[in-house]
């Protein structure tokens, strides 16, 4: 196996690995202990089928459907992010910067994404680094980041959730999921990497909707300058062709998708492994 950090200080491209075949433990471990290191890692030009999927994402924990999903029965541990024309890419959601189902009570530990039809042009991904940030805050405002150290912070699936939920699911499962998740859960602002123990800043503009204990007003503006700290170098971006693989570390990273690539086909496999709740 040969790593090719990104110069950003976050994210890697694997070279001499074949995801398509069996992967030994050993192997197995030196990939996890590179995401410890670099929290994304870039496979290219590889051949995995949705079974390989589930096999890869498997071996670093139990894998799980989409939480809503399991919450109505479904057992099917592969999502797919699909749009063409008829199904354009939505501003917001997916395109801000979020860990997964971070409104639910437990976040996946890694996530594992192949790519089966990619535009040929835009749709990127792109990661950020969530201890990064945290180092930043902690340089430049001190005393800011101990105070976040003692806060915690709602997610929730957002505004739009019951009203999309309905157009896929119809008017009584949208609102079955929509009191299992409407209300969200409360986190840590400042969580801690249950393997590694790096301090995190676990707050996303995907799903992080107001920080307990503060004014509305209050709360908003934090928020945003918390989310500001994403936006620094430690950044990972993936192009992605078909075939490519991508794992990452949902604890150390957040990620986003780009809606830049207008009508064109992208379709996208994900499965997510292993459920840790955030903590201090």
């Amino acid at each position: 196996m040969e790593i090719v950090p990104s110069p950003t200080g976050l994210g890697a491209t694997v070279r001499n690995v074949d995801l398509g075949q069996d992967i030994s433990l050993d192997l197995a471990d030196q990939i996890r202990a590179a995401l410890d290191i670099h929290g994304v890692l870039a496979f290219v030009g590889q051949s995995l089928d949705d079974d390989g999927l589930k096999r890869v994402a498997g071996l670093w924990g139990v894998s799980h459907p989409h939480p809503v999903a399991a919450f109505l029965g479904g057992t099917e541990t592969v999502s797919v992010v699909f749009n063409d024309a008829e199904h354009p890419p939505a501003e917001g959601g997916d395109s801000l910067f979020h860990t997964d189902y971070s409104f639910t009570s437990q976040i996946p530990d890694i996530a594992v994404l192949r790519s089966v039809t990619a535009p040929d042009v835009g749709g990127a991904t792109t990661w950020s680094d969530a201890a990064g940030a945290f180092r930043r805050l902690a340089t430049a405002d001190a005393d800011l980041a101990e105070r976040l150290r003692g806060m915690r912070a709602t997610h929730d699936p957002g505004p739009r959730f019951r009203h999309e939920m309905e157009v896929r699911m119809g008017a009584d499962l949208a609102g079955r999921a929509d009191e299992q998740f409407g209300a969200g859960s409360l986190h840590p602002v400042v969580a801690v990497h249950p393997r590694t123990g790096e301090e995190l800043l676990f707050v996303n503009a995907g799903f992080t909707r107001s920080i307990e204990g503060l004014s509305a007003d209050d709360s908003h503006d934090l928020l945003q300058q918390l989310f500001g700290f994403f936006d620094g170098d430690e950044q990972f971006e993936h192009r992605w062709v078909e075939g490519d693989v991508v794992i990452w570390d949902e604890h150390r990273t957040v990620h986003r998708g780009s809606s830049d690539f207008g009508t064109r086909r992208r379709e996208l496999h994900r499965c997510t492994a292993g459920a840790t709740a955030p903590s201090r």
